[in-house]
């Protein structure tokens, strides 16, 4: 029974993580609203430029600085557009731990919805 109850918890956290866990380097390339985000903390949905695509999946718009487009292209990033070395991506959750752990990404912010005042 103790083992039943310890494989579940192991699968538990499993499920939680999805993938392997960012390391403090990849965390570090992204901002604060983001880290919050990937650490399932309670947000507020306004906040973040996120929509559904058709499957269901919730994404995100986000600029990320990166010395290399096409290696974003290359991992399955939606790339919106390149500006320099700022690429703007729309990403689900999983696709930005992708996203944090190619060499050529630097950092991601949150991307803003203009809203008129």
């Amino acid at each position: 029974m103790k083992r039943l109850a310890l494989f579940g918890l192991a699968l538990f956290a499993l499920a939680c993580t999805g993938t392997r866990a960012l390391s403090d380097a990849e965390r570090a390339k992204l901002d604060p609203s983001l880290q919050r985000l990937l650490m399932g903390e309670r947000v507020v949905e306004s906040d973040y430029d996120a929509t559904i695509r058709a499957d269901g999946t919730k994404e995100y718009g986000l600029s990320v600085r990166s010395s290399n487009a096409d290696e974003l292209k290359k991992a399955g990033i939606s790339v919106s557009s390149v500006f320099g070395d700022v690429v703007i991506v729309r990403v689900s959750l999983e696709e930005l731990k992708t996203l944090v752990r190619l060499p050529s990404v630097r950092s991601v912010q949150n991307g803003s919805k203009d809203t008129l005042h």
